[in-house]
């Protein structure tokens, strides 16, 4: 047996063919637990290029490979005992590449990547032998038609579907129609401006840094035995618990005392495995939050975006680097660190700093994490000045949401962020507001009062957000009507959202009739579903409700009688005050509602 570490060069560009034996199970690979991620990581390759940085290889994992006998002169061949998602997928990618490049009247770079897809070796004697993967017997008709279909379109033809499909439902051709299309949508982004660059440094990205562990099997070696141990045995060690061992051992090493080190900062990880070991998340981001917060330490701690799947490699080129201190002061950071995470998690007795936590948890912008981490860190003692930095935070947050501002940028964003938790605390507060301020960029401004009135107003959220993002909203509205005087400002929590005017409308609600239909549909329809007709209920009231009128004869049975029947929302008593609900109410509405969302996600003024 022996063991390499490849670049797709190496395993591409020479005439070679990878067969996956039969008994492996076919193509099973998909968009969000792994195209998606590959993706992503591609993207930030090249973008890393294209600002002339060195960035770190992209490791896909480990291909085991059994080179079997083949006669004199014949093409070079590989049996795929382990790997055969990994391999089929880049050759998807690099085809859909290819006929991007194509469009883009590459030439060079499409006849480049034509040598990554395609074996011309003289001596073949089948046709498949021009591929470089030929899958199992499930798959094959499947990859043929990929491989030689003359465009995207010509591929969505041979599977009968509609040419501005997205899929046609075969994990195959929608892999390559996953990277067709997000190649073209990120080389169009700019209005095409770079693509020119984009091109050869995605080229790049993928022949040069993606890398693989290649073993290769020799006589002495059972290739079954070995594809059933990769696939159904043991249990992978998380990047944790690779981080622990070299810090230990680093620890050890030094002359110090590793067990006394791991009883003291680490003990406490491993012990309570309930929190720590727990998976949180969702499809492929789906991990153990131990895995979470260790890519949210690395990140505060190198300042740079550690993504989840580089958690250990960012690890080791930290504690390689001039400022990573020794390994006892690097494990006692990350302990502090995780005993600041897990309050963040578990909450706050401070209630201004908890309602922040949970709405960020709504918001679902885990990237603020590394960044909070710091915050806690140096203001954890002084929950005003918290309490001042986390309210501006909120305010840029919900503003953007609702403003439909990309979220892009943040990683970012939080990374630099760091850099103004310094300094004396009276001043920390006014330092991340003038940052956040100074940002006029579309990805990282903090938007005026102006612009978050027209999106509050004009937005169709109902629409645009979550239900539990609008949640959000609509509970800070209701607890924003109950005031000082309140007998509590508690706001219910698992209200479903509910339209006042009905979306199906048409059966009692008739229209006003003061233009013609046609306009006054377009613009009930274009309001119904805006902030101001939008309200809470119980999930019990809420069918109840359902396309009733707003008031019956005898006022008896319509919505406003059940609304003050049965809510007690300070939300749904103010509506009651309306003998009818229109059109005016509902833009009315919306503007009182905005008086209320200013005030709590309020835009502060930089300093002079």
């Amino acid at each position: 047996m022996q063991v390499g570490t490849l670049a797709i060069q190496h395993l591409f560009e020479k005439d070679v063919l990878y067969r996956v034996p039969l008994y492996q199970r076919p193509y099973v690979w998909k968009e969000a637990e792994q195209w998606q991620p590959l993706w992503e990581d591609l993207r930030r390759l090249s973008e890393d290029l294209l600002r002339g940085k060195q960035p770190r290889s992209h490791f896909l994992g480990a291909s085991v490979q059994d080179p079997p006998s083949v006669p004199p002169g014949q093409i070079e061949t590989r049996l795929l005992i382990d790997g055969q998602q990994r391999l089929t997928t880049l050759q998807l990618l690099l085809r859909a590449f290819e006929d991007v490049v194509k469009l883009e009247d590459a030439s060079r770079y499409h006849q480049a990547i034509g040598k990554l897809i395609r074996n011309q070796h003289p001596l073949s004697t089948e046709d498949y032998e021009g591929f470089k993967i030929w899958p199992t017997n499930a798959d094959r008709e499947d990859y043929q038609m990929v491989m030689e279909s003359a465009d995207r379109a010509a591929l969505l033809k041979a599977f009968g579907v509609r040419s501005d499909a997205k899929s046609v439902g075969r994990n195959i051709p929608d892999g390559y129609l996953f990277f067709h299309d997000t190649i073209s949508e990120w080389l169009a982004e700019n209005n095409g401006a770079d693509k020119d660059e984009k091109i050869p440094s995605l080229y790049s990205a993928i022949r040069d840094n993606v890398r693989l562990v290649v073993i290769d099997l020799d006589e002495k070696d059972d290739a079954q035995l070995i594809f059933e141990t990769l696939n159904t045995r043991g249990t992978p060690l998380l990047s944790a618990d690779l981080v622990k061992n070299s810090l230990l051992s680093e620890i050890q090493e030094n002359g110090g005392d590793a067990e006394k080190a791991y009883q003291k900062y680490w003990q406490a990880f491993d012990k309570d495995a309930t929190f720590w070991r727990s998976e949180i998340g969702r499809g492929h981001a789906r991990r153990a939050r131990i895995e979470i917060f260790l890519q949210h330490a690395l990140t505060l701690l190198t300042g740079e975006d550690v993504t989840a799947a580089h958690l250990y490699a960012a690890y080791r080129d930290f504690s390689l680097g001039p400022n990573a201190g020794l390994p006892e002061e690097r494990i006692k950071a990350i302990k502090k660190y995780g005993e600041i995470y897990r309050e963040i998690v578990e909450g706050h007795e401070e209630p201004r700093v908890k309602t922040f936590l949970d709405r960020l948890r709504i918001m679902d912008i885990g990237t603020a994490y590394p960044f909070l981490l710091k915050l806690f860190d140096v203001l954890g003692a002084r929950v005003d000045l918290l309490t001042e930095v986390l309210s501006d935070l909120e305010s840029f947050l919900v503003r953007r949401m609702v403003c439909r501002l990309s979220t892009r940028g943040y990683n970012r964003l939080f990374v630099d962020l760091i850099a103004e938790v310094k300094g004396a605390p009276d001043q920390i507060s006014q330092r991340i507001r003038d940052s956040l301020l100074s940002r006029t960029a579309e990805f990282d401004r903090w938007p005026s009062d102006e612009e978050f009135k027209k999106a509050w107003v004009n937005n169709p959220l109902f629409e645009n957000l979550t239900r539990p993002r609008l949640r959000l909203i609509l509970e800070a509205m209701e607890a924003a009507l109950r005031g000082d005087f309140a007998e509590t400002k508690d706001v219910p929590k698992n209200l479903t959202v509910e339209h006042v005017m009905p979306q199906t409308w048409q059966a009692n609600w008739p229209l006003l009739g003061e233009a013609s239909e046609a306009v006054e549909t377009l613009h009930r329809n274009e309001l119904i579903h805006t902030i101001g007709n939008l309200s809470l209920l119980n999930e019990k009231l809420n069918p109840v409700q359902s396309n009733k009128a707003w008031v019956v004869e005898g006022d008896s049975g319509g919505k406003r009688e059940a609304l003050k029947d049965h809510s007690v929302l300070y939300l749904n008593r103010r509506l009651c005050e309306h003998d009818s609900w229109n059109e005016e109410k509902i833009i009315k509405r919306s503007g009182a509602l905005f008086e209320n969302a200013k005030k709590i996600w309020t835009a502060p003024i930089a300093a002079n």
